[in-house]
């Protein structure tokens, strides 16, 4: 008797082999959920990192071949003071959790407020716990597209869409959980351009994981790097000095 044929056995059965197969890589992938627990775990926990309210942050910034000091205050929720010493001059440029202003001798006297793609950029910086924590209750979206490297290292890549339209990606450490990378894209003098900041050099500070080591790219191209030699939590700082000057 001539066994029966059934055309579509052999490809519906390569199809649930390769599903199958398919499935372990799946299941792999973490949850935005997860990647967020473990990053707010790495970096020392939700507990400690509520118990901050400020941060002074002090450094050295190389850039086009100068070095130059800087402080940065941070104060929750989202205020920010960044301020470069060149030549004796003092370059600010904060953010009062309203208006971004920059003070720089060289662009004239007095301080000014400024807006667009430097605007944004600071006021993400400025977010105290960091964009992932509370980005549900602040309108974000988060989601995982995949993974990547960081100078050698594999990372989980998400992708923050900010409710006011904007977007950038952050990519964790695959093992640590803690941040190694932040790019987002800019415009400027009507070029469009990607600006990553690599992340590293975690030490703890007060329980907490704080980064030693940033480095900047622009299209590809190093601009500069900042390196921090000392942090302190819970300093008193008046939230005047995150105020734009009068003219």
């Amino acid at each position: 008797m001539t066994p029966r044929r059934y055309p579509f056995a052999a490809p519906g059965a390569a199809l649930c082999l390769a599903l199958l197969v398919a499935a372990p890589s799946l299941a792999q992938t973490p949850s935005v959920d997860e990647l967020v627990a473990k990053n707010l775990a790495a970096r020392g926990g939700a507990e400690k990192l509520q118990a901050l309210n400020t941060m002074k942050i002090v450094g050295d910034v190389s850039f086009s071949g100068m070095d130059m000091p800087m402080t940065l205050l941070t104060k929750r929720p989202n205020k920010m003071r960044q301020e470069l010493t060149m030549q004796g001059q003092a370059m600010v440029q904060a953010f009062d959790g309203t208006t971004v202003w920059v003070s720089n001798p060289m662009l004239g006297p007095g301080a000014q407020p400024i807006e667009g793609p430097q605007a944004d950029a600071l006021k993400t910086q400025a977010l105290f716990d960091g964009p992932l924590v509370g980005y549900k209750e602040r309108g974000d979206t988060l989601e995982v597209v995949g993974q990547a490297e960081v100078e050698g290292a594999k990372a989980w890549k998400l992708k923050l869409s900010r409710k006011d339209g904007r977007s950038m990606h952050i990519l964790l450490d695959a093992e640590t959980g803690l941040e190694r990378q932040w790019s987002m894209t800019m415009e400027q003098n009507g070029l469009t351009m990607e600006l990553d900041t690599i992340i590293g050099d975690y030490q703890p500070v007060d329980g907490i994981q704080v980064a030693r080591s940033m480095k900047t790219l622009m299209g590809g191209n190093p601009m500069g790097t900042v390196k921090i030699t000392s942090v302190e939590h819970n300093v008193p700082i008046e939230d005047s000095v995150f105020v734009m000057p009068a003219k």
